[in-house]
This record gives C-alpha cells, sequence and structure tokens, in this order.
C-alpha cells in the first residue's frame, strides 16, 4: 500500500479530516488502504478489532459497496442512519464507499449534506476510479488523496502468477484495474467465453453489419447483466484501440496480443477515421448503458453506427 506511513504519521498526530476522497486507478490498492485506514482509526492495531472490521461487522464500521451499476438509495439510507448514532465500541465511527461514482444524483446529495454537516467523530472514505463523475462540492469537502496509475505491466504479472493466462491478463488489464474483480471474472471461465464474444462482433462489425446484427443475440446471451455489458463494451474498445495502434504502427502494450496479426491485417482494410468511428460509437453506447437504456436497442445502434 502506498499511503500507510502518511496515515500512520496523520493518526499519530491526530490530524484527521472527517471526509477523504480515495482516487486512482487500483481499486484493489484503495479499497486495501481504506481498510487499513478504518483499522487504525477504530482499532489502534487491537486485534479483535481489527478482525471485526476486516469481517464487516463492527458496530462503528460500515462498508458500502454494490455490484451493480448504481447504489441503492436503500444502502445510503442505512448507512446515514447508522452515522447519526453514537460510537458503541470505538472514539470514532468510520464509512467506506466503494465506487463512490455508482451514487445517484439523489444519493450523491445524501452524502453531499452529510459532509457539510457531519456527526462529530465520523469519519467518511470515499473511493472512486472515476473523480471526473463526481460533483466538485463533494470534491471541496474532502481531502483528496491521490493513488498513482499502477504498472500495467506489474499488474499483468500479477494476474499471471494467480494462473491467469498471458493473452486473458491482457485483455483484463484494459477493462479492470481491481484484481479481485480480474480474478473472479476468470473463475468460471466466464471472462474467457465473454472476450471469444467481442472478437467475433468486432470482426462482424468491420466485415458484414447485417451478420453481426444477428449475432448480437449470442452476444446479449453472453453479456446478460448491465455490469456485464459494460465489461463488453469495454473489451470491444480495447480491440479497437488495438487496431488503432496497429494502425499507425505504436508499439505499446496490447489487449489482444495473441490476435496480433489478425488485427494487424484488418487494420489495413480501413482508414483511421473508420477505426476512430468505431471507437466513438462504442464509448457513446457505453454512455447509454450507464443512462439505463435498453441494451439490445443500445447495442444495435452501435453496430449500425460504426459501419458509414
Amino acid at each position: 500500500m502506498q499511503l500507510t506511513k502518511e496515515i500512520d504519521h496523520l493518526l499519530s498526530a491526530q490530524q484527521l479530516s472527517h471526509a477523504y476522497l480515495f482516487e486512482g486507478d487500483n481499486m484493489f490498492e484503495m479499497k486495501s488502504t481504506a481498510l487499513y485506514f478504518a483499522e487504525q482509526i477504530l482499532c489502534e492495531s487491537e486485534q479483535s478489532c481489527v478482525v471485526k472490521v476486516q469481517n464487516f461487522n463492527h458496530p462503528d464500521f460500515v462498508y458500502i459497496q454494490s455490484d451493480e451499476t448504481t447504489i441503492k438509495k436503500q444502502q445510503i439510507e442505512e448507512l446515514l442512519r447508522k452515522m447519526n448514532q453514537k460510537p458503541i465500541e470505538s472514539q470514532y465511527k468510520v464509512y467506506i464507499i466503494e465506487a463512490f461514482d455508482k451514487l445517484t444524483v439523489q444519493g450523491e446529495n445524501s452524502i453531499l449534506k452529510f459532509l457539510e454537516e457531519p456527526p462529530p467523530n465520523t469519519i467518511a472514505l470515499l473511493l472512486t476510479t472515476k473523480k471526473d463523475q463526481i460533483l466538485p462540492t463533494i470534491h471541496s469537502r474532502c481531502q483528496l488523496v491521490h493513488f498513482k496509475p499502477a504498472s500495467k505491466e506489474n499488474y499483468i504479472e500479477e494476474l499471471k502468477l494467480s494462473g491467469i493466462s498471458s493473452a486473458i491478463a491482457h485483455t483484463l488489464s484494459f477493462v479492470t484495474s481491481d484484481k479481485e474483480e480480474a480474478l473472479a471474472l476468470t473463475e468460471e471461465q466466464l471472462f474467457v467465453q465473454l472476450r471469444k464474444t467481442v472478437t467475433k462482433l468486432a470482426e462482424l462489425m468491420v466485415k458484414d453489419t447485417q451478420m453481426a446484427m444477428i449475432y448480437l443475440i449470442d452476444c446479449i446471451k453472453i453479456a446478460n447483466t448491465r455490469p456485464l455489458q459494460q465489461l463488453f463494451l469495454n473489451s470491444l474498445n480495447a480491440y479497437f484501440q488495438d487496431l488503432l495502434h496497429a494502425k499507425i504502427q505504436i508499439d505499446t502494450i496490447k489487449a489482444y496480443p495473441d490476435l496480433e496479426v489478425e488485427i494487424r491485417e484488418i487494420s489495413q482494410y480501413l482508414s483511421l477515421n473508420d477505426i476512430s468511428n468505431y471507437i466513438q460509437v462504442i464509448t457513446e453506447a457505453n454512455r447509454k448503458l450507464a443512462q439505463n437504456v435498453n441494451a439490445t436497442l443500445v447495442l444495435e445502434q452501435m453496430v449500425i453506427n460504426g459501419k458509414r
């Protein structure tokens, strides 16, 4: 963890802020650091207390996360209810919100009001990989903790050491910086299947739009939840980024190194404008998914608009 020494210094100097915004591209590292921070605030290294925090059952600690595209209103309401109570076992109360950018506007405004007038001895740790999607007023009420970008090469090596193949590790490094999420995606070969579907759709989008439209039925069967659909589009975007790099002959880390020859050949039949347009329509599709537009309609429009 990058910041444990700085955290220890803050604690020893008793210079705690009421809110911290953790920002970076490695959610795994931010989660680990935030949990360490919470343990030190609540427990002062007392082991039985630390175990309670690690198991998310400390009465003065709340950890909010969601596998869906948004954090539910009920989760925030329950958080605020608990944080408005007095501490039970510790001097402080601490709450962590993972992927703070998943809050709805209503949820973000509720937290904003809470940050403006926090109860005594209450500390917020807000984690995000998308700080530009968070209200500026939230930024202004938090102490920013910036995590340096993770080395993609090191991350790929970590995934490979965990038993993930080199090709899959490369693609995962372009779609998630969370090692736990990467490992979970590969446990049941889910990402392997999704990746094959992505590469087939990408080829059809370039070569045969009509067949690409038909193949979308299979794509939706694989990417059958909103998180998987966003992962699908991020993987598709990474494929066209590889096409772009092949077209302009940039030697960089590839999302699909096992398809390098095929991607180079496809790039010869496309102009830079063609590739840029594909990337643009994929980005727009991802934006619409985040707004809960029907996934089938979003993907159909993406395929149609990609081939101009």
